[in-house]
């Protein structure tokens, strides 16, 4: 089996240093799953570029969506 690209939704919840409001956000994009890959990798990958992409360290889940990106 090659390596596949799959297509991400991710939406988290958290809060920001200072900021007394809880916030939420959704990201998406695409990433690419190596043969060795589990489920659980491509969730902590989507959930690591939300992080970054957030600036939050502690963000909790509220949506997650991964898929193959090929229709």
């Amino acid at each position: 089996m090659a390596d596949r690209e799959y297509h991400y939704v991710i939406t988290l919840q958290f809060r920001k240093d200072g900021e007394p409001s809880v916030f939420s956000s959704t990201i998406e994009g695409t990433m690419t799953a190596r043969r060795k890959d589990t489920r659980q990798d491509l969730y902590r990958e989507a959930y690591r570029r939300a992080c970054e992409a957030l600036e939050a360290d502690n963000g909790v889940t509220l949506f997650c969506m991964i898929e193959p990106n090929a229709l």
